[in-house]
């Protein structure tokens, strides 16, 4: 979210109330006292691209519990492959 080109709209439905977050505004992630804020970090790459260095999602693949962790951000998957195939 932080300084993203586009305006973000977020929508409160129990609350009745729209939320914006404009373009190119700088945000931070929040800390507690008791929790403070850190990158969650992954013990191995997304299975498509291999990459380390972006927040992941975890799918389950079958009824036996079977896993494996993608890219939550799809365009840059797309981007690290097709770096990997040059």
């Amino acid at each position: 979210m932080h300084m993203m080109p586009a305006l973000q709209l977020f929508g409160a439905g129990r609350e009745k109330r729209i939320y914006a977050v404009p373009p190119y505004t700088p945000v931070e992630s929040l800390d507690f006292d008791d929790h403070p804020f850190t990158v969650q970090e992954w013990d191995e790459p997304c299975a498509i691209c291999g990459s380390r260095h972006s927040y992941l999602d975890e799918v389950v693949l079958d009824d036996s519990g079977k896993r494996m962790f993608v890219c939550s951000d799809t365009d840059y998957c797309r981007q690290q492959s097709e770096e990997q195939k040059k």
